[in-house]
């Protein structure tokens, strides 16, 4: 499970200069998700690509995966060739969707609220030039929507500092909060997405089963203890940062009574325990020593932290011994 989580969480550092870049700074989209939502990521672009650290670990990584983009505009460059889209001017980005609904070939509710500085004609039209797409309009509630041909994905500008890009019903939903005819996520999820901000990326989300499952199935395939106690969870939350040129990972789950807090708690720490015995790399060791977990107040808490130059050796050797 150890390597399941740090590949997640590097997963989300890796993949940004794929998705997006920024200059500046600019409000966060948070304020705009519709309730319907139950996931929620809040990523502080302009702050990650311009750390020195995070720079020099992207690099490292891109020089060892040849197909990946190994300048951060080349990365930007990719997407536009692809999409149309220029988020060049992205400064921050908001992921939010049903997770529910993800199993789901139609109404896969999902989207990004991306805040910095746009040029909507622009920005449309080299949408249309790269995708060789013929983009609908609609108007809704006094804003263009451009949608797909079929519907499968749109994009409004809000303003010439947000847009909205996702499921054509996400996106009219994300207009609606902001004409306020509509409320905004509000309650547990925002509740552990504000617990564990500020952060470079934060996410919080309901508690899904399927998650839960795979993690106890992966424990029982290096023969450790259960996990089976996590499914308990009733929701999530996640966040990255970068302190001390260090990168920090945790992890927080909310249980429902202590007896169920308890019994995750000292899953975790069997699982860690057992990793620790039997682990013959060096950095690996390490970065178990470095875990703390705490129960508290029906949050479990794990954490840790990772010294940006073991992150390739690291990964090797997980490649290695799989």
């Amino acid at each position: 499970m150890r390597n399941k989580l740090l590949a997640l969480s590097l997963v989300l550092l890796l993949i940004l200069p794929l998705l997006i870049s920024c200059t500046g700074t600019g409000n966060s989209g948070v304020a705009l998700v519709p309730q319907t939502a139950n996931t929620i990521v809040e990523v502080q672009v302009g702050q990650i690509l311009s750390d020195m650290v995070l720079q020099g670990v992207y690099s490292g990584l891109a020089q060892n995966n040849p197909s990946w983009p190994q300048t951060e505009d080349a990365a930007v460059n990719q997407i536009l060739l692809k999409t149309g889209l220029d988020l060049s001017g992205v400064s921050t980005a908001v992921f939010f969707a049903d997770i529910e609904s993800n199993d789901q070939t139609q109404n896969t509710y999902k989207g990004v609220i991306a805040s910095g500085n746009f040029n909507e004609t622009t920005s449309i039209a080299k949408i249309k030039q790269q995708t060789q797409q013929t983009l609908t309009t609609s108007v809704y509630k006094g804003f263009t929507i451009y949608t797909e041909a079929q519907d499968r994905s749109a994009i409004v500008f809000l303003s010439k500092n947000q847009f909205v890009f996702g499921s054509l019903k996400a996106v009219q939903d994300v207009i609606d909060v902001a004409k306020g005819s509509q409320k905004a996520l509000s309650g547990n999820v925002i509740s552990t997405l504000n617990r564990l901000n500020p952060a470079l990326i934060a996410g919080a989300s309901v508690a899904v089963g399927g998650l839960f499952n795979q993690m106890s199935k992966d424990s029982a395939e290096q023969n450790t203890s259960s996990l089976q106690s996590l499914q308990d969870a009733d929701y999530i939350g996640f966040a990255f940062n970068q302190p001390n040129f260090s990168l920090s990972f945790r992890v927080d789950a909310h249980f429902p009574d202590e007896g169920s807090l308890q019994s995750a708690k000292d899953s975790v720490n069997s699982l860690i325990s057992s990793q620790k015995a039997t682990s013959q790399d060096s950095i690996e060791k390490t970065l178990l020593n470095n875990v703390q977990v705490s129960a508290a107040n029906s949050w479990l808490s794990i954490q840790d932290l990772i010294n940006p130059a073991d992150i390739m050796p690291l990964l090797e050797s997980t490649t290695t011994t799989k």
